[in-house]
Protein backbone atom coordinates (compact mmCIF):
# COMPACT_ATOMS: atom_id res chain seq x y z
CA UNK A 1 0.00 0.00 0.00
CA UNK A 2 2.65 2.33 0.88
CA UNK A 3 4.49 1.87 -2.33
CA UNK A 4 1.44 2.20 -4.31
CA UNK A 5 0.20 5.22 -2.47
CA UNK A 6 3.49 6.84 -2.80
CA UNK A 7 3.85 6.08 -6.48
CA UNK A 8 0.46 7.19 -7.47
CA UNK A 9 0.87 10.72 -5.94
CA UNK A 10 4.82 11.33 -7.46
CA UNK A 11 2.93 10.41 -10.96
CA UNK A 12 -0.22 12.69 -10.16
CA UNK A 13 2.25 15.38 -9.39
CA UNK A 14 4.63 14.86 -12.16
CA UNK A 15 1.52 14.71 -14.52
CA UNK A 16 0.64 17.99 -12.80
CA UNK A 17 4.17 19.57 -13.58
CA UNK A 18 4.58 18.45 -17.33
CA UNK A 19 0.78 19.69 -17.80
CA UNK A 20 2.10 22.91 -16.02
CA UNK A 21 5.38 23.31 -18.28
CA UNK A 22 3.37 22.16 -21.76
CA UNK A 23 0.43 25.17 -20.63
CA UNK A 24 2.86 27.93 -19.85
CA UNK A 25 5.20 27.31 -23.07
CA UNK A 26 2.06 27.66 -25.08
CA UNK A 27 0.33 31.11 -22.85
CA UNK A 28 3.99 32.24 -23.69
CA UNK A 29 4.13 31.28 -27.46
CA UNK A 30 0.68 32.86 -27.59
CA UNK A 31 1.80 36.05 -25.61
CA UNK A 32 4.56 36.63 -27.52
CA UNK A 33 2.83 36.09 -30.72
CA UNK A 34 0.18 38.79 -29.51
CA UNK A 35 2.69 41.24 -28.65
CA UNK A 36 4.38 40.11 -32.49
CA UNK A 37 1.33 41.04 -33.95
CA UNK A 38 0.75 44.40 -32.21
CA UNK A 39 4.14 45.23 -32.82
CA UNK A 40 3.82 44.42 -36.53
CA UNK A 41 0.28 47.00 -36.05
CA UNK A 42 1.93 49.62 -34.84
CA UNK A 43 4.84 49.56 -37.34
CA UNK A 44 2.89 49.67 -40.19
CA UNK A 45 0.28 52.76 -38.73
CA UNK A 46 3.66 54.63 -38.17
CA UNK A 47 4.79 53.76 -41.66
CA UNK A 48 1.45 54.60 -43.11
CA UNK A 49 1.71 58.06 -41.36
CA UNK A 50 5.23 59.09 -42.11
CA UNK A 51 4.89 58.15 -46.04
CA UNK A 52 4.04 61.28 -48.39
CA UNK A 53 3.80 62.29 -52.36
CA UNK A 54 7.03 62.11 -53.61
CA UNK A 55 8.99 60.34 -51.01
CA UNK A 56 12.24 58.38 -51.52
CA UNK A 57 10.75 55.14 -51.28
CA UNK A 58 14.05 53.09 -50.84
CA UNK A 59 14.77 55.29 -48.14
CA UNK A 60 11.46 55.05 -46.96
CA UNK A 61 11.51 51.30 -46.84
CA UNK A 62 15.40 50.96 -45.67
CA UNK A 63 14.57 52.72 -42.62
CA UNK A 64 13.42 49.52 -41.17
CA UNK A 65 15.88 47.10 -39.56
CA UNK A 66 14.70 44.13 -38.11
CA UNK A 67 11.47 44.56 -39.99
CA UNK A 68 10.95 43.90 -43.43
CA UNK A 69 9.00 46.60 -45.08
CA UNK A 70 7.58 46.09 -48.72
CA UNK A 71 5.60 49.18 -50.79
CA UNK A 72 3.25 47.82 -53.47
CA UNK A 73 1.32 49.30 -55.89
CA UNK A 74 -2.58 49.85 -56.65
CA UNK A 75 -2.00 47.28 -59.30
CA UNK A 76 -0.05 45.09 -56.93
CA UNK A 77 3.05 45.75 -58.41
CA UNK A 78 6.37 46.26 -56.43
CA UNK A 79 7.49 49.37 -55.90
CA UNK A 80 10.15 49.01 -53.00
CA UNK A 81 11.56 46.54 -50.66
CA UNK A 82 14.11 46.23 -47.91
CA UNK A 83 14.88 42.65 -48.81
CA UNK A 84 14.78 42.61 -52.29
CA UNK A 85 17.21 39.45 -52.73
CA UNK A 86 13.45 37.50 -51.12
CA UNK A 87 11.03 39.88 -53.43
CA UNK A 88 9.27 38.38 -56.31
CA UNK A 89 9.54 41.94 -58.64
CA UNK A 90 7.27 40.13 -61.50
CA UNK A 91 5.04 38.70 -58.97
CA UNK A 92 1.26 40.24 -58.14
CA UNK A 93 0.97 40.88 -54.39
CA UNK A 94 -2.74 41.88 -54.63
CA UNK A 95 -3.05 38.11 -54.30
CA UNK A 96 -1.48 38.30 -51.22
CA UNK A 97 -4.07 37.82 -47.81
CA UNK A 98 -3.00 40.37 -46.26
CA UNK A 99 -3.25 42.74 -48.67
CA UNK A 100 -6.51 41.53 -50.15
CA UNK A 101 -7.97 42.84 -46.45
CA UNK A 102 -6.40 46.37 -46.93
CA UNK A 103 -7.81 47.04 -49.77
CA UNK A 104 -11.09 45.91 -48.32
CA UNK A 105 -10.47 48.22 -45.31
CA UNK A 106 -10.07 45.42 -42.89
CA UNK A 107 -6.52 45.04 -41.93
CA UNK A 108 -5.79 42.01 -40.33
CA UNK A 109 -2.34 40.41 -39.09
CA UNK A 110 -1.86 36.96 -40.97
CA UNK A 111 0.85 34.44 -39.96
CA UNK A 112 2.05 32.19 -42.42
CA UNK A 113 4.72 30.60 -44.35
CA UNK A 114 7.49 32.47 -46.56
CA UNK A 115 8.78 30.40 -49.30
CA UNK A 116 11.39 32.75 -50.05
CA UNK A 117 12.76 32.59 -46.42
CA UNK A 118 11.20 29.12 -45.61
CA UNK A 119 10.02 30.29 -42.32
CA UNK A 120 7.14 31.18 -40.74
CA UNK A 121 6.49 35.33 -40.73
CA UNK A 122 3.69 38.00 -39.53
CA UNK A 123 2.22 39.77 -42.23
CA UNK A 124 0.32 43.48 -41.90
CA UNK A 125 -0.39 45.56 -44.60
CA UNK A 126 -2.48 49.33 -44.85
CA UNK A 127 -4.27 50.88 -47.75
CA UNK A 128 -2.24 54.61 -48.26
CA UNK A 129 -3.94 57.29 -50.37
CA UNK A 130 -7.25 57.96 -52.26
CA UNK A 131 -8.72 57.57 -55.00
CA UNK A 132 -7.10 55.60 -58.05
CA UNK A 133 -3.79 56.55 -56.66
CA UNK A 134 -2.93 54.70 -53.51
CA UNK A 135 -0.33 52.20 -52.35
CA UNK A 136 -0.09 49.44 -50.01
CA UNK A 137 2.39 49.63 -47.37
CA UNK A 138 3.24 46.21 -45.50
CA UNK A 139 5.34 45.43 -42.85
CA UNK A 140 6.29 41.61 -41.37
CA UNK A 141 8.91 40.30 -38.96
CA UNK A 142 9.76 36.66 -38.55
CA UNK A 143 7.93 34.54 -36.02
CA UNK A 144 11.43 32.67 -35.27
CA UNK A 145 11.76 35.49 -33.10
CA UNK A 146 8.92 34.30 -31.15
CA UNK A 147 10.72 30.51 -31.23
CA UNK A 148 13.99 32.05 -30.16
CA UNK A 149 12.11 33.85 -26.84
CA UNK A 150 10.44 30.80 -25.76
CA UNK A 151 13.74 28.77 -26.32
CA UNK A 152 15.35 31.09 -23.94
CA UNK A 153 12.57 30.82 -20.88
CA UNK A 154 12.50 27.03 -21.94
CA UNK A 155 15.46 25.80 -20.09
CA UNK A 156 14.46 28.27 -17.26
CA UNK A 157 11.13 26.31 -16.80
CA UNK A 158 12.66 23.13 -16.84
CA UNK A 159 14.68 23.65 -14.18
CA UNK A 160 11.43 25.06 -12.39
CA UNK A 161 9.89 21.85 -13.24
CA UNK A 162 13.12 19.86 -12.03
CA UNK A 163 13.13 21.48 -8.71
CA UNK A 164 9.26 21.68 -8.23
CA UNK A 165 9.78 17.93 -8.65
CA UNK A 166 12.36 16.86 -6.18
CA UNK A 167 10.76 19.10 -3.43
CA UNK A 168 7.37 17.25 -4.07
CA UNK A 169 9.06 13.85 -4.12
CA UNK A 170 10.52 14.66 -0.61
CA UNK A 171 7.14 15.91 0.44
CA UNK A 172 5.29 13.14 -0.85
CA UNK A 173 7.52 10.44 0.88
CA UNK A 174 7.53 12.26 4.47
CA UNK A 175 3.84 12.34 3.70
CA UNK A 176 3.61 8.86 2.95
CA UNK A 177 5.44 7.75 5.82
CA UNK A 178 3.49 10.30 8.42
CA UNK A 179 -0.10 9.53 6.66
CA UNK A 180 0.59 5.39 6.90
CA UNK A 181 2.78 4.96 10.07
CA UNK A 182 -0.66 5.13 11.90
CA UNK A 183 -2.09 2.07 9.53
CA UNK A 184 1.05 0.25 9.86
CA UNK A 185 0.10 0.75 14.05
CA UNK A 186 -3.07 -0.44 13.13
CA UNK A 187 -1.55 -3.76 11.26
CA UNK A 188 0.44 -5.04 14.06
CA UNK A 189 -2.34 -4.36 16.48
CA UNK A 190 -4.44 -7.32 13.80
CA UNK A 191 -1.62 -9.58 13.86
CA UNK A 192 -2.00 -9.22 17.66
CA UNK A 193 -5.52 -9.88 17.64
CA UNK A 194 -5.26 -13.15 15.61
CA UNK A 195 -2.99 -14.63 18.04
CA UNK A 196 -5.62 -13.63 20.82
CA UNK A 197 -3.54 -10.69 21.79
CA UNK A 198 -4.45 -6.86 22.84
CA UNK A 199 -2.57 -3.59 22.92
CA UNK A 200 -3.42 -0.40 22.11
CA UNK A 201 -2.69 2.30 19.27
CA UNK A 202 -1.41 5.76 19.68
CA UNK A 203 -3.57 8.35 19.07
CA UNK A 204 -3.10 9.92 15.66
CA UNK A 205 -5.75 11.51 12.81
CA UNK A 206 -9.41 12.29 13.81
CA UNK A 207 -10.43 9.30 10.92
CA UNK A 208 -7.99 6.92 11.84
CA UNK A 209 -8.77 7.30 15.66
CA UNK A 210 -12.44 6.20 14.46
CA UNK A 211 -10.76 3.45 12.95
CA UNK A 212 -8.89 2.16 15.78
CA UNK A 213 -11.95 2.54 18.52
CA UNK A 214 -14.16 0.31 15.55
CA UNK A 215 -11.06 -2.00 15.70
CA UNK A 216 -11.14 -2.29 19.40
CA UNK A 217 -14.64 -2.63 20.06
CA UNK A 218 -14.45 -5.46 16.84
CA UNK A 219 -11.62 -7.27 18.78
CA UNK A 220 -13.98 -7.08 22.38
CA UNK A 221 -16.67 -8.42 19.99
CA UNK A 222 -14.03 -11.35 18.56
CA UNK A 223 -13.52 -12.01 21.54
CA UNK A 224 -16.05 -12.80 23.29
CA UNK A 225 -17.71 -14.75 20.54
CA UNK A 226 -14.48 -16.71 19.89
CA UNK A 227 -14.69 -17.50 23.82
CA UNK A 228 -18.28 -18.58 23.19
CA UNK A 229 -17.44 -20.36 20.30
CA UNK A 230 -15.36 -22.29 22.36
CA UNK A 231 -17.56 -23.14 24.97
CA UNK A 232 -19.76 -24.33 22.63
CA UNK A 233 -17.15 -26.36 21.11
CA UNK A 234 -15.93 -28.20 24.39
CA UNK A 235 -19.44 -28.62 24.75
CA UNK A 236 -19.96 -30.27 21.33
CA UNK A 237 -17.30 -32.30 21.73
CA UNK A 238 -18.38 -33.78 25.46
CA UNK A 239 -21.69 -34.41 23.78
CA UNK A 240 -20.72 -36.04 20.85
CA UNK A 241 -18.19 -37.97 23.21
CA UNK A 242 -20.86 -38.80 25.73
CA UNK A 243 -23.47 -40.31 23.44
CA UNK A 244 -23.74 -43.99 22.67
CA UNK A 245 -24.80 -43.76 19.06
CA UNK A 246 -22.17 -43.63 16.22
CA UNK A 247 -22.30 -40.13 14.29
CA UNK A 248 -20.51 -39.01 10.99
CA UNK A 249 -21.12 -36.06 9.22
CA UNK A 250 -19.74 -36.29 5.39
CA UNK A 251 -19.78 -33.35 2.85
CA UNK A 252 -21.51 -33.19 -0.45
CA UNK A 253 -18.19 -35.57 -2.09
CA UNK A 254 -18.44 -38.03 1.03
CA UNK A 255 -15.81 -36.79 2.79
CA UNK A 256 -16.18 -37.50 6.42
CA UNK A 257 -15.82 -34.18 8.62
CA UNK A 258 -17.08 -35.19 11.75
CA UNK A 259 -17.46 -37.91 13.71
CA UNK A 260 -17.24 -38.96 17.56
CA UNK A 261 -15.66 -41.79 19.74
CA UNK A 262 -18.39 -44.25 19.03
CA UNK A 263 -18.39 -44.20 15.54
CA UNK A 264 -14.42 -44.93 15.50
CA UNK A 265 -15.25 -48.09 18.14
CA UNK A 266 -17.88 -49.41 15.47
CA UNK A 267 -15.60 -49.72 12.63
CA UNK A 268 -12.74 -50.09 14.41
CA UNK A 269 -10.65 -46.73 13.09
CA UNK A 270 -8.63 -44.53 14.29
CA UNK A 271 -8.99 -40.79 14.39
CA UNK A 272 -7.01 -39.41 11.03
CA UNK A 273 -10.17 -40.23 8.79
CA UNK A 274 -11.27 -36.68 8.94
CA UNK A 275 -11.10 -35.49 5.39
CA UNK A 276 -11.57 -39.32 3.68
CA UNK A 277 -13.99 -40.65 1.92
CA UNK A 278 -16.38 -42.61 4.13
CA UNK A 279 -15.01 -45.68 2.00
CA UNK A 280 -12.06 -45.54 3.98
CA UNK A 281 -13.79 -46.32 6.71
CA UNK A 282 -16.84 -47.63 5.85
CA UNK A 283 -16.55 -51.48 4.23
CA UNK A 284 -19.79 -52.02 4.18
CA UNK A 285 -20.75 -51.59 0.17
CA UNK A 286 -24.52 -51.36 1.06
CA UNK A 287 -24.28 -48.50 3.58
CA UNK A 288 -21.70 -46.93 1.59
CA UNK A 289 -24.49 -47.01 -1.34
CA UNK A 290 -27.14 -45.36 0.97
CA UNK A 291 -24.79 -42.70 1.77
CA UNK A 292 -24.12 -42.00 -1.55
CA UNK A 293 -27.96 -41.89 -2.70
CA UNK A 294 -28.29 -39.40 0.45
CA UNK A 295 -25.56 -36.77 -0.69
CA UNK A 296 -26.76 -37.02 -4.13
CA UNK A 297 -30.28 -37.28 -4.28
CA UNK A 298 -31.05 -35.70 -0.70
CA UNK A 299 -33.27 -38.63 0.31
CA UNK A 300 -33.86 -39.33 4.11
CA UNK A 301 -32.86 -43.63 4.75
CA UNK A 302 -33.79 -45.54 7.82
CA UNK A 303 -32.73 -48.87 7.42
CA UNK A 304 -30.86 -52.05 9.52
CA UNK A 305 -27.31 -53.13 9.11
CA UNK A 306 -24.92 -55.19 9.97
CA UNK A 307 -21.44 -54.53 10.95
CA UNK A 308 -18.91 -56.76 12.36
CA UNK A 309 -21.34 -59.04 13.19
CA UNK A 310 -23.52 -56.62 15.10
CA UNK A 311 -26.77 -55.12 13.87
CA UNK A 312 -27.70 -51.49 13.80
CA UNK A 313 -30.41 -48.95 13.10
CA UNK A 314 -28.41 -46.70 10.54
CA UNK A 315 -30.55 -42.89 10.26
CA UNK A 316 -28.97 -41.22 7.07
CA UNK A 317 -30.18 -37.84 6.80
CA UNK A 318 -29.24 -34.62 4.95
CA UNK A 319 -29.18 -31.78 7.03
CA UNK A 320 -31.61 -28.97 5.51
CA UNK A 321 -29.98 -25.39 3.69
CA UNK A 322 -26.46 -27.47 3.98
CA UNK A 323 -24.63 -29.74 1.50
CA UNK A 324 -23.72 -31.64 5.31
CA UNK A 325 -25.01 -35.17 5.71
CA UNK A 326 -25.52 -37.40 8.54
CA UNK A 327 -25.18 -40.87 9.67
CA UNK A 328 -26.38 -41.88 13.28
CA UNK A 329 -25.92 -45.61 13.55
CA UNK A 330 -27.79 -46.93 16.93
CA UNK A 331 -26.25 -50.26 18.25
CA UNK A 332 -29.77 -52.98 18.77
CA UNK A 333 -27.97 -55.55 18.68
CA UNK A 334 -28.93 -56.47 22.47
CA UNK A 335 -32.60 -55.41 20.99
CA UNK A 336 -32.61 -57.80 18.63
CA UNK A 337 -31.45 -60.65 21.00
CA UNK A 338 -33.72 -59.56 23.71
CA UNK A 339 -36.77 -59.98 21.47
CA UNK A 340 -35.65 -63.14 19.69
CA UNK A 341 -35.28 -64.52 23.28
CA UNK A 342 -38.99 -62.98 24.17
CA UNK A 343 -40.09 -64.83 20.67
CA UNK A 344 -38.48 -68.18 21.51
CA UNK A 345 -39.81 -68.13 25.55
CA UNK A 346 -43.24 -66.92 23.92
CA UNK A 347 -43.56 -69.71 21.74
CA UNK A 348 -41.68 -72.40 23.96
CA UNK A 349 -44.22 -71.62 26.86
CA UNK A 350 -47.10 -71.42 24.16
CA UNK A 351 -46.48 -74.66 23.85
CA UNK A 352 -46.18 -75.77 26.80
CA UNK A 353 -49.57 -74.14 27.94
CA UNK A 354 -51.56 -75.65 25.40
CA UNK A 355 -51.27 -79.05 26.11
CA UNK A 356 -52.26 -78.97 29.65
CA UNK A 357 -55.24 -77.03 28.41
CA UNK A 358 -56.38 -79.06 25.76
CA UNK A 359 -56.24 -81.93 28.80
CA UNK A 360 -57.81 -80.01 30.87
CA UNK A 361 -60.72 -79.03 27.78
CA UNK A 362 -61.04 -83.15 27.95
CA UNK A 363 -61.79 -83.97 31.37
CA UNK A 364 -64.13 -81.36 31.48
CA UNK A 365 -66.51 -82.36 28.18
CA UNK A 366 -66.33 -86.26 29.82
CA UNK A 367 -67.11 -84.39 33.44
CA UNK A 368 -69.97 -82.72 31.90
CA UNK A 369 -70.63 -86.09 30.26
CA UNK A 370 -71.17 -87.79 33.08
CA UNK A 371 -72.43 -85.11 35.33
CA UNK A 372 -76.09 -85.92 37.35
CA UNK A 373 -75.81 -82.87 39.68
CA UNK A 374 -77.82 -79.54 38.42
CA UNK A 375 -75.60 -77.58 40.76
CA UNK A 376 -72.01 -78.14 39.16
CA UNK A 377 -73.20 -77.77 35.56
CA UNK A 378 -72.24 -74.21 35.82
CA UNK A 379 -68.50 -74.87 37.10
CA UNK A 380 -68.56 -77.12 34.07
CA UNK A 381 -69.45 -74.72 31.76
CA UNK A 382 -67.41 -71.92 33.22
CA UNK A 383 -64.09 -74.20 33.05
CA UNK A 384 -65.35 -74.81 29.62
CA UNK A 385 -65.55 -71.28 28.75
CA UNK A 386 -62.62 -70.10 30.62
CA UNK A 387 -60.44 -73.46 28.94
CA UNK A 388 -61.82 -71.86 25.21
CA UNK A 389 -60.35 -68.59 26.23
CA UNK A 390 -57.11 -69.99 26.96
CA UNK A 391 -56.80 -72.20 24.53
CA UNK A 392 -57.36 -69.24 21.96
CA UNK A 393 -55.14 -67.29 23.27
CA UNK A 394 -52.40 -69.67 23.18
CA UNK A 395 -53.34 -70.21 19.61
CA UNK A 396 -52.99 -66.44 18.68
CA UNK A 397 -49.91 -66.34 20.66
CA UNK A 398 -48.64 -69.47 18.32
CA UNK A 399 -50.14 -67.70 15.41
CA UNK A 400 -48.60 -64.23 16.16
CA UNK A 401 -45.05 -66.22 17.18
CA UNK A 402 -45.24 -68.26 13.95
CA UNK A 403 -45.82 -64.70 11.79
CA UNK A 404 -42.69 -63.05 13.91
CA UNK A 405 -40.20 -65.70 12.56
CA UNK A 406 -41.87 -66.13 9.14
CA UNK A 407 -39.53 -64.51 6.03
CA UNK A 408 -41.58 -65.07 3.08
CA UNK A 409 -44.15 -66.76 2.29
CA UNK A 410 -44.32 -70.10 -0.28
CA UNK A 411 -47.60 -71.82 -0.57
CA UNK A 412 -49.44 -68.98 -2.68
CA UNK A 413 -52.36 -70.26 -4.08
CA UNK A 414 -55.89 -67.96 -5.31
CA UNK A 415 -57.97 -66.71 -2.90
CA UNK A 416 -61.27 -65.49 -3.06
CA UNK A 417 -62.01 -62.86 -0.71
CA UNK A 418 -66.06 -63.18 -1.10
CA UNK A 419 -65.80 -67.17 -0.21
CA UNK A 420 -63.52 -66.30 2.72
CA UNK A 421 -65.81 -63.63 4.15
CA UNK A 422 -68.50 -66.29 4.04
CA UNK A 423 -66.71 -69.20 6.10
CA UNK A 424 -65.69 -66.50 8.38
CA UNK A 425 -69.42 -65.58 8.91
CA UNK A 426 -70.15 -69.11 9.53
CA UNK A 427 -67.47 -69.40 11.85
CA UNK A 428 -68.46 -66.68 13.80
CA UNK A 429 -72.70 -66.74 13.19
CA UNK A 430 -73.26 -67.47 16.56
CA UNK A 431 -71.72 -63.92 17.94
CA UNK A 432 -73.28 -62.38 14.71
CA UNK A 433 -77.08 -63.64 16.12
CA UNK A 434 -76.35 -63.45 19.75
CA UNK A 435 -76.17 -59.09 18.99
CA UNK A 436 -78.77 -59.03 16.13
CA UNK A 437 -75.67 -57.87 13.78
CA UNK A 438 -77.13 -56.83 10.28
CA UNK A 439 -74.06 -58.51 8.47
CA UNK A 440 -73.60 -57.80 4.54
CA UNK A 441 -70.86 -58.32 1.82
CA UNK A 442 -70.60 -57.00 -1.57
CA UNK A 443 -68.20 -57.35 -4.24
CA UNK A 444 -65.33 -60.30 -4.48
CA UNK A 445 -61.62 -60.17 -5.78
CA UNK A 446 -58.77 -63.10 -6.12
CA UNK A 447 -55.55 -62.47 -4.54
CA UNK A 448 -52.64 -64.69 -4.11
CA UNK A 449 -51.61 -65.29 -0.51
CA UNK A 450 -51.34 -68.46 1.66
CA UNK A 451 -55.29 -69.31 2.42
CA UNK A 452 -54.72 -69.56 6.45
CA UNK A 453 -52.85 -66.15 6.44
CA UNK A 454 -56.19 -64.37 4.56
CA UNK A 455 -58.81 -66.08 6.59
CA UNK A 456 -56.58 -64.93 9.95
CA UNK A 457 -57.02 -61.35 8.50
CA UNK A 458 -60.80 -61.28 7.58
CA UNK A 459 -61.90 -63.50 11.14
CA UNK A 460 -59.71 -61.05 12.80
CA UNK A 461 -61.80 -57.83 11.63
CA UNK A 462 -65.12 -59.33 11.16
CA UNK A 463 -64.65 -60.63 15.02
CA UNK A 464 -63.74 -57.11 16.26
CA UNK A 465 -66.64 -55.34 13.84
CA UNK A 466 -69.07 -58.25 15.85
CA UNK A 467 -67.75 -57.70 19.34
CA UNK A 468 -67.55 -54.00 19.56
CA UNK A 469 -70.57 -53.43 18.03
CA UNK A 470 -73.71 -52.45 19.81
CA UNK A 471 -77.03 -54.96 19.50
CA UNK A 472 -78.51 -54.32 16.38
CA UNK A 473 -76.12 -52.65 14.68
CA UNK A 474 -74.66 -52.89 10.93
CA UNK A 475 -71.43 -54.42 9.81
CA UNK A 476 -70.36 -54.13 6.46
CA UNK A 477 -67.63 -55.78 4.09
CA UNK A 478 -66.83 -54.08 1.27
CA UNK A 479 -64.82 -55.88 -1.34
CA UNK A 480 -63.03 -54.39 -4.34
CA UNK A 481 -61.49 -55.53 -7.37
CA UNK A 482 -58.03 -53.11 -6.66
CA UNK A 483 -58.42 -55.45 -5.09
CA UNK A 484 -58.76 -54.34 -1.69
CA UNK A 485 -61.29 -55.13 1.41
CA UNK A 486 -62.77 -52.95 3.96
CA UNK A 487 -64.51 -53.97 7.40
CA UNK A 488 -67.09 -50.98 8.34
CA UNK A 489 -68.97 -50.86 11.82
CA UNK A 490 -71.05 -48.48 13.69
CA UNK A 491 -69.86 -49.63 17.16
CA UNK A 492 -68.30 -47.73 19.74
CA UNK A 493 -65.24 -46.29 17.78
CA UNK A 494 -62.21 -45.70 19.16
CA UNK A 495 -60.49 -42.64 19.78
CA UNK A 496 -57.87 -41.11 18.55
CA UNK A 497 -55.46 -41.23 20.90
CA UNK A 498 -55.37 -45.13 20.56
CA UNK A 499 -55.94 -45.47 16.50
CA UNK A 500 -51.98 -46.87 16.98
CA UNK A 501 -52.38 -48.80 20.07
CA UNK A 502 -54.65 -51.00 18.87
CA UNK A 503 -52.31 -52.80 16.70
CA UNK A 504 -49.86 -53.71 19.48
CA UNK A 505 -50.10 -56.77 21.23
CA UNK A 506 -52.95 -57.58 23.99
CA UNK A 507 -54.34 -53.62 23.82
CA UNK A 508 -57.96 -53.73 23.95
CA UNK A 509 -60.50 -51.17 23.82
CA UNK A 510 -62.91 -50.91 26.67
CA UNK A 511 -61.46 -53.94 28.47
CA UNK A 512 -64.41 -54.54 30.71
CA UNK A 513 -66.72 -55.43 27.38
CA UNK A 514 -64.10 -57.52 25.55
CA UNK A 515 -63.45 -60.48 28.05
CA UNK A 516 -63.94 -63.12 25.37
CA UNK A 517 -60.92 -61.06 23.05
CA UNK A 518 -56.94 -62.44 23.38
CA UNK A 519 -55.87 -58.81 22.26
CA UNK A 520 -53.89 -60.01 19.77
CA UNK A 521 -56.30 -59.83 16.73
CA UNK A 522 -55.14 -56.84 15.46
CA UNK A 523 -51.98 -57.38 16.21
CA UNK A 524 -52.09 -60.46 13.76
CA UNK A 525 -53.43 -58.40 11.02
CA UNK A 526 -50.64 -56.28 11.10
CA UNK A 527 -48.25 -58.65 10.82
CA UNK A 528 -50.06 -60.67 7.96
CA UNK A 529 -50.04 -57.08 5.96
CA UNK A 530 -46.21 -56.41 6.90
CA UNK A 531 -45.55 -59.74 5.81
CA UNK A 532 -47.03 -59.58 2.06
CA UNK A 533 -46.59 -55.15 2.30
CA UNK A 534 -50.20 -54.85 1.75
CA UNK A 535 -51.18 -51.40 3.29
CA UNK A 536 -53.38 -51.58 6.58
CA UNK A 537 -55.51 -48.67 7.39
CA UNK A 538 -57.71 -47.23 10.13
CA UNK A 539 -60.86 -44.46 10.25
CA UNK A 540 -62.82 -44.05 13.44
CA UNK A 541 -64.50 -42.00 15.44
CA UNK A 542 -65.48 -42.71 18.75
CA UNK A 543 -69.86 -43.55 19.09
CA UNK A 544 -69.91 -43.19 14.91
CA UNK A 545 -67.60 -46.63 13.96
CA UNK A 546 -65.01 -47.74 12.91
CA UNK A 547 -63.30 -48.55 8.86
CA UNK A 548 -60.39 -51.12 8.68
CA UNK A 549 -59.60 -51.17 5.23
CA UNK A 550 -56.72 -53.79 3.86
CA UNK A 551 -55.13 -52.78 0.03
CA UNK A 552 -53.37 -56.43 -0.99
Amino acid sequence: MKKRLFLYTILIIFAGLISFLVVSVYVTNRNNLNIAKSTVEEITHILAELYHDGIDLQKFVNAGENTRITVISSTGRLLADNRPQEAYTDENYLLRPEIIAAMHENPEVFLRYSHTRGADFIYYALKVGGGDDFIFIRAAIPATQIDAYVMQTLPLLIALLGTLALICFLVVRGMTNKILMPFSAIEKKLRKLARGENSPILESYDEINKITREIDDVAHVLQNTLSALNDEKNKLSFILDSIGDGILVVDGNERILLTNPAALMMFNSLPDIMGRKTNYLVSCNDLNAKIRECVKKSKNILYEAVLNGRYYLVKIKRLPDTELTMVVLADITENRENAKRREEFFANASHELKTPLTAIRGFNELSAINNRDENLEKYIAGITRETNRMINLISDMLNLSELENTEEVKNLVPVSLAKTVAEVRETISGAIDDKGIHFTTSGDAIISAEQHHVFDIVKNLIENAVRYNKHGGKVTVTISKSPSITVSDNGIGISPDEHTKIFERFYQVEKNRSSQSTGLGLSIVKHVCALYGWKLSLKSKPAIGTDVAVEF
